[in-house]
């Protein structure tokens, strides 16, 4: 698989309320927030997240739009796990829009990596999308 750098994101939480997990681990979060973007994909978003929270993890299922400029917007889902110990963050992101100028981005799966800052309820993650490469022969069922 390559990866091409395709953006970098700050996620800010405006809104952000937890209940931490029981010894079941049933933990969850909500919250709400802006992000901005920049890169091959800029802009501002607006966002909300509904985590589930596990032992110091938190697994990221959020929904946005991106305002992208000249009155066009992309959809987004993002989800992930994030590591509220340590403070690293993995995502997964796809996209959905409309927009003449960014429709190469309904075939993107992008990947990110980065920092989360959980005192101050922000992150600030690369992503990639990613191509692949590894494309080996399917073989033929056996015969037997």
């Amino acid at each position: 698989m390559r990866l091409e750098h395709l953006c970098d994101v700050e996620w800010r939480y405006a809104l952000l309320n937890a209940i931490e997990p029981s010894p079941t681990g049933d933990g969850r979060a909500y919250g709400q927030g802006s992000g901005t973007f920049s890169g091959r994909v800029s802009g501002t978003a607006q966002w909300s997240n509904f985590p589930a929270l596990t032992a110091g993890v938190a697994h990221p299922d959020a929904r946005g739009t991106i305002d992208v400029g000249d009155g066009g917007f992309v959809l987004f889902t993002l989800t992930g796990l994030a590591d509220l110990v340590d403070g690293t963050g993995i995502h997964v992101m796809t996209f959905v829009t409309e927009h003449e100028p960014h429709l190469w981005l309904n075939d993107v799966l992008a990947v990110g990596e980065g920092s989360v800052d959980v005192g101050r309820s922000a992150l600030s993650m690369r992503y990639y999308s990613c191509h692949v490469e590894h494309r080996p022969d399917v073989p033929a069922p056996d015969a037997t």
